[in-house]
């Protein structure tokens, strides 16, 4: 097999227009004329190298297609670098556990908990790209265990092209790299993001964390006939303590907020056990007491999702706590939804919501807009723990003293509504940071509460608000001069270029 395949966009070829096309179904990049499949690293190089000899500044990358904008899928692309072949995952004496860009967060968990016991703590939706996830400061359900991705990133294997002269190369800048120029570049890819500097095609971990033994997974749902403006504060209380306590990084909860529409509001939380811990023990120290704290705001019920049986397909009420293998449990919470159209918007939080973010959650989520709101929500998840003992500088991630993450997301199918999901989400996220501007700015907020938003998931309408560097600097804070030193060092040209890249300046 060659390095890669390269194919000429047609009317005839029947997997156009599906390579055109990622996870969110308002970005179609119609106007493309090739795309590159590649199947190793010298193969990215050179279909790298070809690209840009053809096409320019308007070649993207690609590999799980989960970008939430349209940096990848627009009008300006005129050829597409694919690398989800490359999906291999393995051990190098020397470099250490390896995962290529290509692979997924399932890929990527399936093979290094079978073959190695190990696990990054990564995400949990299984089909996201480990080629934007893991160099974007990807997090997941061991997060507050075992830090961000980026934290054990020990190298990274990119091709590169820094010359208008000089062929696309492939570099390998690690830890251990000398000079600043090699340093900076494998500094930029612990949160600088995808498509900023190169093709990553392999990344490095000399250790990763060992996996957990067993996990249970509580689900409790609040109706929201029971939900009134306090006691979505006590339960938003509640969850931040969960947050913040310092002696329980074992627990990881997402707090569903949906909209009214949908029913009810659901919380999910999982315990980790690790290896030699007795269950028992664990549940009854963490898991336990769970059901009475928040029937002490708000009646609670048995989560009314439901679990299909591989028996017969039936369908079958979930318990409140159930105790998994660590295996199970990672299948239980893998999931990523539908391709639809959609929109997403974020925010990290140092503390708890103050009364007029809580008033604004509860006006919003209870909004009525004239179209179904049902797939409309606000996701809390808890953040910190080791995250947060890592210095803001030590990798391009500067949020370093949070302990919420919040993602803003609307969902629907038909292009016709566009206007009203995205007037909905804009008029929710400025009203929730009005007091600092209209984004979760930090450098305007006295109550040093609200630190910026997460690359990861990128939002376009950040831009709005004082320009590209104002967007960026929600996302990387004092950390973004060193990206653009990287930038222009290693991507002079700017060939990897988007909406919200880090420029040359």
């Amino acid at each position: 097999m060659e390095g890669y395949t390269k194919f000429i966009v047609t009317g005839t070829n029947p997997r156009f227009p599906s390579f055109l096309q990622g996870f969110n179904r308002r970005w179609f990049a119609g106007s493309c004329e090739a795309v590159y499949v590649c199947y190793d690293a010298a193969g990215t190089a050179a279909s790298l190298e070809e690209a840009i000899q053809l096409y320019g500044k308007n070649v993207r990358i690609k590999s799980g297609g989960h970008c939430y904008e349209n940096f990848v899928f627009n009008e300006t692309t005129k050829a597409i670098i694919d690398v989800s072949a490359m999906d291999r995952c393995g051990f190098d004496p020397n470099k250490g556990y390896y995962l290529e860009s290509g692979g997924t967060n399932w890929s990527a968990f399936n093979t290094l908990f079978r073959d190695y016991g190990k696990v990054l703590p990564a995400g949990s939706c299984y089909s996201v790209g480990l080629g934007g996830h893991i160099c974007g400061g990807g997090y997941g359900l061991l997060s507050r265990l075992n830090g961000l991705t980026i934290d054990w990133l020990t190298g990274v294997e990119v091709a590169v092209k820094d010359s208008a002269h000089s062929p696309a190369q492939l570099r390998y800048v690690s830890a251990d790299s000398t000079g600043n120029d090699e340093q900076d570049l494998y500094w930029a890819h612990r949160g600088g993001g995808g498509g900023n500097f190169g093709v990553i095609t392999r990344y490095y971990f000399k250790e990763l964390p060992d996996s957990p033994s067993r996990a249970f997974i509580t689900q409790m749902s609040i109706r929201w006939t029971e939900i009134t403006p306090d006691v979505l504060a006590g339960l938003l209380n509640y969850f931040t303590d969960l947050a913040t306590d310092s002696n329980n990084w074992r627990q990881f909860g997402i707090f569903a907020l949906h909209h009214i529409s949908q029913g009810e509001i659901v919380l999910t939380i999982q315990t980790a056990v690790l290896q030699n811990e007795d269950p028992a023990v664990i549940k009854a120290q963490y898991v336990d007491h769970l059901p009475d704290k928040i029937g002490s705001i708000a009646p609670y019920q048995l989560t009314t999702r439901a679990s299909i049986s591989s028996l017969g397909g039936h369908i079958q009420p979930t318990a409140h706590t159930i105790e998994y293998t660590f295996y199970e449990a990672v299948q239980t919470l893998n999931g990523s939804g539908s391709n639809q159209r959609g929109k997403y918007k974020s925010a990290y939080m140092r503390k708890g919501f103050p009364q007029q973010q809580v008033d604004a959650i509860y006006q919003y989520l209870t909004a009525t807009t004239g179209v179904d709101m049902s797939q409309c929500l606000l996701q809390v998840d808890t953040y910190g723990g080791m995250i947060n003992t890592v210095a803001p500088n030590a990798t391009a991630i500067p949020q370093r003293s949070s302990v919420l993450k919040l993602q803003y997301q609307a969902y629907w199918s038909e292009n016709a509504d566009d206007a009203v999901y995205l007037k909905w989400m804009n008029d929710f996220y400025t009203t929730m940071y009005a007091a600092t501007g209209g984004t979760p700015n930090p450098v305007l907020d006295p109550a040093n509460n609200v630190d910026g938003c997460y690359y990861n998931y990128p939002d376009s309408d950040l831009n709005r608000f004082g320009g590209l560097d104002a967007a960026l600097q929600l996302y990387f804070g004092n950390n973004l001069p060193r990206l653009k030193q990287a930038k222009r060092r290693w991507d002079p040209n700017n060939y990897f270029n988007s909406f919200q890249s880090i420029p040359l300046r």
